[in-house]
């Protein structure tokens, strides 16, 4: 689905109109007195109703107000203690809806009262939560006109075009103008990447099978010259390479449509003098979750579509890396694409797996699956940094840090509620990776909640027997077990040989876990149906690692 072509005008509404074909007007504002800046009759409706602007409003002037049309948009408060960028993205998906309704494609949209700068500096100041406030804004508009492609297949397949922004213009007059295409450019790029994470994590689980999310992928980078693609689909490969995740797979193989898929992407830098770290991440693509033999019930397998979003993400931010083609990282990801049925064959609590890294795995419940997807990925990435060491590689002096990204457990949603997880080991912690990414999610209001690993982490998963090395959860809901987000962490460091390679290591390894299963959706849906996923954290690591 292509973007709605993007403009930026550094001089005033008035000259925006005369200059482009926009066919209606959006007005941001805080203080409803501003407006009288920007459409003068407002104060006739201001003085008959006192609430007046409290909600979005389509005006139709008659004055010498900019438009024909005139959509009035409160941001809310932004001077609240517990205010941030989310008022400027939340007005602008509101906005944007509203707009679509009203038949605007091409709206032209304005700030009565807009924070006094802005700049490319993505760096979180304490002093300016909304530096970023433009940015935000259009990411907020540019979600409001997406459609993910199951419903672009269904409009296609009945022939009825897509109501969408074919246009959308941005009157910032304290912008400077030099850096204009620089700024269309990175927000163009995230949003690349949130609709391909959307697209990906979005759709029923037949629509995005293991299968289909790999043809879906092949199309997205068919033409890419810095990003490499290559997927891993022959069955013994997969169980010899990724043990733990061919267990959770294996009641799926009676089903030739829901066999699993690794894929690998690499991306490197045109200029390996001037990379500052190698980033690996591992996405968790579980298209569909039934818990397997600890099947999910009382209605706890609805929404277990979704939890392909971790690899929807990684898939999403390899994307914006293909566009930005940022200098200073090396960029390696893994994606574990498989389906958790519950069958004959399905893997059992009990049991006790070999992991790649030869770690024995005692199986505590099949419904966290999660976990064992990502770990032999993290193995292999830990092997990959460890190799390029020892063959001394350019980039090799520069820190190696590690990430999985998962829709992993209930027990995120009950201790932050809407808000994405991050959670580092020690050398990550050092390298300050979490607080980067706490940073640049609050200023582009993709926000991050930090929660620590502690020893318990680790101590909670310890073998209790001679037949095992670790733990792989106990026999309750993540949302019933203490610290139920942070200890999958322990785990896959156990499991993958990470906890071998902390701070007092000859070679250190950086680990960040991401538990997004609050953020990769909205926390709430219409009626009976799903909620939307938001492509979460496409724009929070973005901002921390490529900017």
């Amino acid at each position: 689905m292509e973007l709605p072509q993007l403009k930026i005008f550094t001089n005033n509404v008035a000259s925006a109109l005369q200059e482009n074909n926009y066919d209606g007007v959006v007005v941001l504002f805080t203080d409803k007195k501003a407006l009288l800046n920007v459409v003068p009759s407002v104060k006739s409706w201001m003085d008959l109703d006192a609430s007046f602007g409290d909600e979005i409003q389509l005006l139709l002037p008659n004055d010498a107000s900019p438009a024909s049309r005139v959509l009035i948009v409160p941001t809310g408060s932004l001077n609240n203690d517990f205010d941030d960028a989310r008022r400027f993205k939340d007005a602008a998906f509101d906005a944007g809806k509203r707009a679509l309704k009203a038949g605007m494609v091409a709206p032209l949209v304005c700030f009565a009262d807009a924070p006094a700068e802005t700049e490319l500096s993505w760096t979180f100041s304490e002093q300016d939560d909304y530096k970023h406030y433009l940015e935000v804004t259009m990411l907020g508009f540019l979600e409001s006109t997406f459609e993910p492609v199951d419903v672009r297949d269904h409009h296609e397949r009945v022939k009825q075009p897509l109501q969408v922004f074919k246009q959308l213009g941005f009157v910032a007059p304290n912008f400077d103008g030099s850096k204009v295409d620089e700024m269309i450019k990175i927000v163009s790029a995230i949003e690349a990447g949130r609709r391909v994470a959307k697209d990906i994590g979005s759709p029923d689980p037949e629509r995005m099978s293991p299968i289909q999310v790999v043809k879906y992928l092949q199309e997205q980078f068919k033409d890419s010259k810095n990003v490499k693609m290559t997927v891993i689909d022959d069955i013994d490969a997969i169980k010899k390479e990724y043990p733990l995740a061919h267990a959770v797979t294996r009641a799926s193989l009676a089903v030739p449509r829901h066999h699993p898929r690794f894929v690998h992407f690499e991306y490197v830098s045109p200029d390996q003098d001037k990379v500052k770290e190698n980033l690996y991440f591992v996405g968790k693509g579980v298209t569909y979750d039934t818990g397997g033999a600890d099947i999910k019930c009382s209605g706890h397998m609805r929404d277990m579509s979704r939890d392909k979003c971790g690899a929807a993400a990684v898939a999403g931010l390899l994307k914006t890396i293909e566009l930005l083609q940022p200098e200073q990282v090396n960029v390696t990801a893994g994606l574990a694409l498989v389906r958790n049925s519950v069958g004959s064959d399905a893997y059992v609590s009990d049991e006790v797996i070999y992991s790649r890294n030869g770690t024995r795995v005692l199986v505590g419940n099949t419904d966290a699956e999660g976990r064992m997807v990502m770990t032999d990925l993290l193995c292999e990435f830990k092997e990959r940094v460890l190799a390029n060491k020892k063959a001394n590689a350019p980039s090799s002096k520069a820190p190696s840090l590690l990430f999985t990204v998962a829709t992993l457990t209930g027990h995120a949603l009950r201790a932050y509620d809407c808000y994405g997880i991050t959670l580092d080991n020690g050398f990550a912690r050092k390298n300050k990776v979490s607080k980067r990414i706490h940073d640049a999610g609050h200023i582009l209001a993709d926000p991050f909640e930090i929660s620590t690993m502690r020893r318990e982490d680790v101590a909670v998963v310890q073998p209790g027997r001679s037949s095992e090395d670790v733990v792989q959860a106990n026999d309750k809901p993540s949302t019933m077990t203490s610290r139920g987000h942070q200890y999958p962490a322990g785990f896959m460091l156990i499991a993958s040989g990470l906890d071998k390679h902390g701070l007092n290591h000859e070679h250190p390894i950086g680990f960040t876990h991401l538990d997004i299963a609050a953020s990769a959706e909205t926390t709430s849906a219409v009626g009976w149906s799903l909620p939307r996923v938001t492509g979460s954290p496409v724009a929070a690591l973005t901002g921390a690692f490529l900017l």
